[in-house]
């Protein structure tokens, strides 16, 4: 790794002494304050050493008005963009605009690996996340309750713990808070309730799963879970929401990203070293531990004038000893495998030793399979699944009618034949 990285620094002098002029390449990045200042002093770090300069653009909040402006920027004859920040989810509708990244021996470390489409790297996976249960420790211990392993179980604490704790005052406590807004995140979180057995929308090979028992007893589990675990507010909850009333002392178990780790224990948190982190629960207590996978990804615009310094500048961000301090420094999970094992980042992110089980075995989302369709499919998914746990449609027949609407859709992309064999999300094992 040293001898790497001194060729890299030598790279540099000698294109500095060349007399190449330098370039100024336009970044996108979240607006999130905290990632904000660590994209800020990881590309300034890289321009440094480069002599080229880089201009950070803040994303809009609402992620669902970035697709949109990728798709328009990316377009254009000249575009305003070098590097993109990228959620795994638009892999498949921007990957035509993106240009090819060549294949490394480093990239063997990635987890999951790079993006293809059409038989080439197009992005490269930044930093990894999974959907976690976030849990009051306090009070499990104060009911001599287990972590719970399966969705009844969880059903079952969460009632138990709520009516007890209502019963000597606190009448704010909820059982069980989550996403269910009719969003992405929603749809990561009903994925989650499927399980093995349920269907994954689309499997990897273009087949419709949706319809069958197992995930129509799993949207009916939910769905009961409003007003009851639930308050009916989740219905238009997204992730901070859920964050907030949990970190408020108004929940006793969340589905959450790890970002809400940090969040949950900082100092001005009044659950602050009272919270628990697991795998989520699944259908059966024997199934293995799963979460929706989260990963974000680095790519460059196909017609970026500096394709070189874009690609410098990934290889930068997604080297070991960058990934090491944006744990240290930010608490997110390395795309590298190694560095799962690092005694730096184990101290930093502690979490990871309870987690692996679900990074191991993610949920992917069908974006490969789907390719350009897939925003629509999420929404399409997202609508439906919302009427069902608000009550104005059956699972049975919600889910049938899905189903029916993306058969049509598959025959129509081709899903079976050309998506599942284009564009690649590749799975490694931890």
């Amino acid at each position: 790794m040293k001898r790497r990285l001194s060729v890299f620094l030598a790279g540099c002098a000698l294109i500095l002494s060349s007399g190449v002029r330098a370039k100024n390449l336009t970044v996108f990045c979240s607006s999130n304050g905290a990632e904000m200042a660590l994209c800020a002093s990881e590309t300034q770090a890289w321009a440094h050493m480069t002599g080229n300069t880089v201009t950070l653009v803040p994303l809009p909040s609402d992620w669902g008005a970035i697709l949109p402006l990728y798709r328009q920027l990316l377009s254009a004859q000249s575009p305003m963009v070098d590097v993109l920040v990228m959620d795994g989810t638009w892999l498949g509708t921007l990957a035509p605009r993106l240009g090819i990244i060549p294949r490394a021996a480093a990239d063997d470390d990635l987890t999951p690996g790079p993006f293809v489409s059409s038989g080439h790297d197009v992005a490269l996976p930044w930093y990894r996340d999974v959907g976690l249960l976030f849990y009051r420790r306090d009070l499990l211990e104060k009911y001599r309750f287990p972590v719970p392993q399966s969705w009844d179980e969880l059903g079952a604490e969460a009632n138990a713990i709520q009516k007890a704790e209502r019963a000597r005052g606190d009448s704010a406590l909820w059982g069980y808070v989550w996403q269910g807004r009719t969003a992405e995140s929603l749809v990561c979180n009903v994925l989650e309730w499927f399980g093995p057995e349920g269907g994954t929308i689309v499997s990897g090979d273009g087949q419709i799963t949706l319809d069958n028992g197992v995930a129509r007893a799993a949207m009916k589990r939910a769905a009961g879970w409003i007003g009851t675990i639930s308050p009916s507010g989740v219905l238009s909850d997204d992730e901070e929401a859920a964050r907030g009333a949990f970190q408020s002392g108004h929940a006793v178990f969340m589905r959450n990203w790890v970002y809400a780790w940090a969040l949950a224990n900082d100092p001005q948190s009044v659950i602050a070293g009272k919270v628990g982190v697991a795998a989520l629960p699944r259908e059966k207590a024997s199934d293995p531990p799963r979460g929706v996978d989260g990963t974000v990804y680095l790519g460059m615009a196909r017609n970026s004038p500096h394709p070189e310094e874009a690609l410098s500048l990934m290889r930068y961000l997604t080297s070991p000893e960058v990934e090491r301090e944006r744990v240290v420094r930010g608490a997110y999970i390395p795309a590298r495998r190694a560095l799962l094992n690092d005694p730096a980042v184990l101290t930093a992110l502690p979490v990871l030793s309870t987690i692996r089980t679900a990074l191991a075995r993610p949920v992917l989302r069908p974006v490969a399979q789907t390719g350009t369709d897939y925003p629509r499919v999420a929404w399409l998914a997202a609508n439906s699944f919302h009427q069902t746990l608000s009550g104005q449609q059956d699972a049975a027949g919600s889910l049938r009618r899905l189903s029916e609407i993306f058969e049509f859709m598959a025959r129509r992309g081709r899903w079976s034949e050309s998506r599942a064999g284009e564009d690649v999300l590749e799975e490694k094992t931890q």
